[in-house]
């Protein structure tokens, strides 16, 4: 059995039969088993060998940092023609990248609820003095319970003496300092990833959860450096400003601004005041630009954005979801310049 090749059914290491694939990153792929010994299913990592760190190294990161927020390792060990895998728990849920709708996010509740599992995560990374250096959707994953927990530690480095590790990660959740190692022409200290880098990233995810797409848009070193990230507040005006203002300040160029630590973001983010109502972007009725829906105690609110006739800007249409009732901000015109800051004033007085 090869990295290159598990089909489904064939068994590997005479008890993991493949139920079919989960996925496949920069540092192997992953597979659905069921463990013939335990009778239970697994998720199984067979090993790229030329990853960053030792064959060994992600399995024993994993162990060590057995706990809350950390997705459990059940077994480390090495094919017939010796490729080395490792076995997780299935996320039965997927990750956070697989429930991001590009149009529509996911709802803030969630979207804060799962980074503030992140961070706790993250934290139990750093106090065994290492850096996850990958923090992404992509390698956060969801129980079973929808609580998130931390994985893929293939890119895991030790802090040196300076509380940093080399530059590493996926330009979309990349600090800036460390899209500028890779800008050709760099010429500074390589060892430059610190913890606030890894708030950058945790605030980079928050934001492309709430908004459906990433802070960073570009695929080089130098778009991660030079990144200059739209207000969170253009592409999801119905997000609270608590929760803008906490992803604004995580995603600051300077790393000075930021949260020192994911800690001090999860505690920020337990604190921020959420509204009582709910506003969650929805897929849009026939002929509306976008619609949303507050939901409070049980009531639901409908606010749609709907061209005007003559093209010259918008009504926001504000209608009782069950009974169709018009609602008193109802009929509110609006230009297009303006639209997302009347969202914004709308969904406030709706209150």
């Amino acid at each position: 059995m090869s990295s290159a090749t598990s089909p489904v059914g064939s068994v590997i290491a005479d008890r993991y039969e493949v139920l079919g694939s989960l996925g496949s990153g920069r540092h192997g792929e992953v597979w659905r088993v069921h463990d013939h010994n335990m009778d239970a299913d697994y998720a199984l990592k067979l090993l790229d060998p030329t990853q960053v760190l030792g064959p060994w190294d992600e399995a024993r990161l994993l162990n060590s940092l057995r706990g809350d927020f950390i997705l459990p390792i059940r077994n480390a060990d090495t094919t017939p023609d010796g490729t080395r895998f490792l076995v997780t728990d299935v996320a039965e849920r997927g990750t956070l990248a697989a429930m991001i709708d590009p149009t529509l996010g996911v709802p803030e509740h969630l979207a804060v609820g799962w980074v503030r599992d992140a961070c706790n995560g993250l934290a139990r990374v750093h106090r065994h003095g290492l850096l996850h250096r990958d923090v992404k959707p992509e390698n956060l994953f969801i129980t079973e319970s929808a609580r998130c927990v931390v994985g893929d530690l293939s890119l895991a480095g030790l802090r040196g003496a300076s509380g940093c590790a080399a530059a590493a990660g996926t330009v979309e959740t990349m600090a800036p300092e460390i899209g500028a190692v890779g800008v050709p022409g760099y010429a500074g200290p390589t060892e430059v990833y610190s913890v606030r880098s890894e708030v950058f990233s945790l605030g980079a995810t928050l934001y492309w959860l709430l908004t459906g797409r990433p802070a960073i848009t570009g695929t080089r070193y130098r778009d991660a450096a030079t990144a200059s990230p739209v207000d969170l507040w253009e592409l999801a005006p119905h997000v609270s400003r608590a929760t803008r203002d906490i992803t604004t300040r995580a995603i600051a160029p300077d790393p000075g601004t930021r949260y020192p630590d994911p800690a001090s973001l999860a505690a920020a983010l337990g604190r921020s005041s959420q509204p009582d109502r709910r506003w969650t972007r929805v897929a849009p009725h026939t002929g509306h630009e976008r619609c949303y829906l507050g939901v409070k105690s049980g009531r639901a609110i409908r606010l749609c954005v709907i061209p005007r006739a003559d093209s010259r800007g918008y009504v926001i249409q504000v209608r009782h979801d069950h009974s169709g009732r018009r609602h008193g901000q109802d009929g509110i015109t609006t230009s297009a310049s303006q639209l997302n800051r009347t969202i914004r004033a709308t969904v406030r007085a709706i209150g």
